[in-house]
């Protein structure tokens, strides 16, 4: 039981290494920031052979010390505030490639009252049932057959929608709003899972890219995807000082077996310093291996900043 507290606690001390070399590439950066993901599982290792060891020895005891660590190694949320005037209510659902059955997703957003809703994983069939979602009168789809189908669906008026393909094919979608009188930016984006080396550096560069546009703009921004990515990985080291924090918890929402135990979360609302968070949540299962994510948004100051965005 010691060397798996031991292992677990080395585990939990991982984002920290991660973080230290984001941006480098080489096979050990990125097996580290593999491991890095499972923040939770390493977390109960440590519990159940901490507690463990220290009834055989009490100086064991010490390493339950460790655990907030996943709470203090996590990337900066958005500040939180109680609801003060409209709010805003984004909502990000991988729907699975094999998912065939539109059903779910129609009926939770019938009973849901979202703004926008950002989808991944749209197969043709699947795009063909979302105009019967109600409400949601704009939208941008991107179907494939591939797993990088892609939508946008609003409740209020799209402007200079741009479908942007990179340079590996993969597409997202950026939009601009108008809500309330407000100019909002909105980008869907779901890139390639970090299967070798250099689809986490993409990733990682890709996701920068996309902060510090959506900030120059200069408008209240959002950025909502499966980002394959969790709050512990390179993925998000250094993203507040590119002018993005997360608005949603740290909740797992892949893999969707045992209603999530022990997974991770990787689909993600991120916000510009415009936005403070109401409440976030997990969604329902909708038939796929993915939960979706629910970020409910305040505005703030038009000139609202991070000065604590080094973390």
């Amino acid at each position: 039981m010691p060397a798996i507290a031991l292992v677990s606690l080395v585990g939990l001390l991982l984002p920290v290494v991660s973080g230290y070399f984001a941006g480098s590439e080489g096979f050990l950066i990125w097996l580290i920031d593999l491991a890095a993901h499972w923040q939770w599982l390493f977390l109960m290792g440590l519990v159940i052979a901490g507690v463990f060891s220290t009834y055989r020895n009490w100086r064991w005891g010490a390493l339950l010390l460790a655990v907030p660590a996943p709470y203090l190694t996590a990337s900066a949320q958005a500040p939180e505030v109680e609801p003060e005037g409209s709010i805003f209510t984004v909502a990000s659902a991988n729907v699975s490639l094999s998912n065939r059955d539109p059903r779910p997703l129609v009926e939770w957003l019938s009973d849901e009252r979202m703004d926008v809703v950002a989808l991944f994983e749209v197969s043709p069939d699947y795009s063909a049932h979302l105009g019967a979602v109600p409400g949601f009168a704009f939208q941008k789809v991107v179907p494939s057959h591939g797993p990088f189908g892609i939508g946008l669906l609003s409740r209020h008026p799209m402007m200079d929608v741009n479908v942007v393909h990179g340079a590996d094919g993969i597409a997202h979608i950026e939009a601009d709003i108008n809500w309330q009188g407000h100019l909002l930016k909105v980008i869907a984006f779901h890139p390639m899972p970090p299967l070798e080396p250099r689809y986490q550096v993409e990733r990682d560069s890709k996701l920068r890219s996309l902060a510090k546009a959506a900030i120059d703009r200069g408008h209240p921004a959002i950025l909502a995807g499966d980002i394959n990515a969790t709050p512990w990985s390179s993925a998000f080291s250094g993203l507040a000082d590119h002018g993005l924090r997360r608005a949603t918890g740290l909740a797992p929402s892949w893999p969707t077996e045992l209603q999530g135990f022990m997974g991770i979360p990787i689909d993600h609302v991120l916000v510009t310093p415009h936005w403070a968070v109401v409440q976030s949540e997990i969604g329902p299962e909708l038939g796929s291996d993915h939960f979706p994510v629910i970020a409910r948004l305040v505005l703030r100051s038009r000139t609202a900043s991070y000065p604590d965005s080094n973390y």
